[in-house]
Parts: C-alpha cells; sequence; structure tokens
C-alpha cells in the first residue's frame, strides 16, 4: 500500500511535531546499534552514529526522523556496557583517544533471542498476518 502524497504532506508535520516516528524509531535503535557493533567489529562511536544515521538516511534525508546525537548514542552505549551487552577500550587515532565497543557473548545471545522470538511471532497466524501486511 502506498502512502497518499496528498495524506502524507498533511500529516507529516503533525507526525514530526509530536515526534512519533522517532518514537518508534527509539526501542529499535538499541538492537541496531548492537547489530551494528556486531558486524563491524571494533567501532567508536562516531562510527556508529554514521552507522545508524545511514540505515535512516532515507528518513532524515525526507525530514521524519533526526540524525542521532552523541547525547543520544553514549548513553545508549554507557548502559550496554554497564549490563555486559558490549565492551570498550580507548586507543589514541591521530593524536585523539577514541573508545572503541565490540559486542561480547551476551550481547550476540540478546541478538539471537530477539531474532528467534520475531520468528516464532512471524510464524503465528497473527505474525505472519502483520508481517505480511505491514513489511511487505
Amino acid at each position: 500500500m502506498d502512502i497518499n502524497e496528498s495524506l502524507k504532506n498533511e500529516y507529516s508535520k503533525f507526525f514530526r511535531e509530536n515526534k512519533v516516528l522517532q518514537h518508534s524509531v527509539n526501542g529499535f535503535s538499541r538492537f541496531l546499534i548492537l547489530w551494528t557493533i556486531k558486524h563491524n567489529g571494533k567501532i567508536h562511536g562516531y562510527a556508529i552514529m554514521k552507522e545508524i544515521d545511514e540505515f535512516f538516511g532515507i528518513l532524515i534525508d525526507d525530514g521524519s526522523l533526526n540524525k542521532i546525537s552523541p547525547s543520544k548514542i553514549y548513553p545508549i552505549l554507557n548502559k550496554m556496557e554497564e549490563t555486559g551487552l558490549i565492551t570498550s577500550n580507548s586507543e589514541i587515532q591521530d593524536n585523539k583517544e577514541l573508545k572503541f565497543y565490540e559486542i561480547t557473548d551476551k550481547g550476540n545471545f540478546l541478538l539471537e533471542y530477539i531474532r528467534e522470538n520475531y520468528l516464532k511471532i512471524k510464524n503465528t497466524s497473527k505474525g505472519s498476518l502483520f508481517f505480511e501486511e505491514f513489511l511487505d
């Protein structure tokens, strides 16, 4: 189903002002951050921000979503480190100290756990209908 352009224009401002899309993306972003770290290996915070912004680029470009900011990403990374989902090490590059993040076994387990549970939901009659209708 394509969104009617006139309705899109009419409602887009409302959704941006009320941060509807932003709120729906926030929870997903935590898993996307873990996935990004997993697939990039050792990666620093700014590079994670760039990866997340690239992932949501089409939404950022049309003004529906803001770029991720350091004030958002670093508290998430700190919490993930406190809970053992990621680890970090500081290194000097180009005379700057950078903190590099890597996923732990616990973080890998969480990603797999979430994936398996979404697949279970997708394989139910309601889940199948939802994912088929919502994502295809």
